[in-house]
């Protein structure tokens, strides 16, 4: 049974022949994989590209992949899932410490491998229904206009609300001030407008000051926001 589908997958392999079996595998069960064989190659890609998840390697011939993990999580802010031919606890620790949701040993068989991206798919994305979206242990309820972290209730405004289902709807999605402002406001962006700005500016103050580890709404210079919720492993 596939499920999840049409989601985006990174996978940064530089064993070309094992990078082309998982990208026709996990392409026959509908995922959008774009692959690159070396770690920095990261920089080449757009910054405006939203990925689901991501599957690195941790031995790259540049760099390895527990050194790249800060530049992945602060381009594309998605879950990592680590492959390695390294079997040493240590290294699964340091790995799952740096923040992976998992570490993978190779050899793996395909359908273990379609097995462990389906169950971390299914935690670290929101599923999203008419009045509710839950993130992990973020719980948005639409019908009470209600946010509560891990069943703590969190003090926002409906505006503050309002703002953040949006986000959460469009989780790891680049979304414009254009597509903002028409859905807060209304009506089309005049160009001058700075409502979205302020608004959001507010609402990313507020959930700075809850301390909430891997939530972050993070500007891009010139094309808008981009929200993301990834429940740090511990």
């Amino acid at each position: 049974m596939n499920e999840i589908i049409d989601c985006n997958i990174l996978l940064i392999e530089d064993d070309l022949p094992l990078a082309g079996l998982i990208q026709e595998y996990l392409d026959s069960q509908g995922y959008q994989i774009t692959h690159i064989a070396k770690g920095l190659d990261v920089h080449t890609l757009p910054e405006e590209n939203s990925y689901d998840l991501i599957l690195c390697d941790v031995m790259l011939p540049d760099i390895d992949g527990f050194n790249l993990s800060n530049i992945l999580e602060e381009k594309f802010l998605c879950p990592i899932i680590f492959l390695t031919a390294l079997s040493d606890d240590e290294d699964q620790i340091k790995g799952l410490e740096l923040g992976a949701i998992d570490y993978i040993v190779k050899p793996v068989e395909p359908n273990v491998l379609l097995a462990r991206i389906r169950a971390n798919l299914r935690k670290a994305q929101a599923h999203v229904s008419q009045d509710k979206i839950v993130i992990s242990d973020l719980v948005l309820d639409k019908k009470n206009k209600t946010v509560t972290l891990d069943n703590q209730l969190l003090d926002l405004t409906s505006q503050d609300f309002e703002l953040l289902w949006i986000f959460a709807q469009n989780q790891g999605k680049l979304l414009s001030r254009e597509f903002l402002f028409l859905a807060i406001i209304g009506r089309e962006y005049n160009g001058l407008d700075r409502t979205v700005d302020a608004r959001t500016s507010r609402l990313r103050s507020k959930l700075e000051s809850f301390a909430i580890p891997g939530l972050i709404i993070r500007t891009v210079w010139g094309k808008g926001y981009l929200f993301t919720y990834t429940k740090s492993a511990t």
